[in-house]
């Protein structure tokens, strides 16, 4: 916390006080300007991993029918023993 205010206290000298919200301003225009363009590039890069797990994903069997391994309730453990 004491780094920001160090920081604004130096802008606000550098620039003044009239200049420095118009500065400000700009660079929050800047900063959502770039969060926008890094959400585009994410989706993209997710689009193509989707796109490439998809393309390299093992064949289904060809009974159509997915092979999962079946899991043993509780009840039916305590019905053998």
């Amino acid at each position: 916390m004491p780094d920001i205010l160090f920081i604004v206290l130096l802008a606000l000298i550098i620039l003044g006080p009239k200049k420095l919200p118009q500065v400000a301003a700009l660079v929050a225009k800047y900063l959502a300007q770039f969060q926008r363009m890094k959400r585009e590039v994410m989706e993209q890069v997710n689009g193509e991993m989707l796109r490439l797990e998809k393309q390299n994903a093992p064949s289904k069997p060809a009974d159509g029918g997915e092979h999962e391994p079946m899991m043993a309730s509780s009840q039916s453990l305590e019905s053998r023993t």
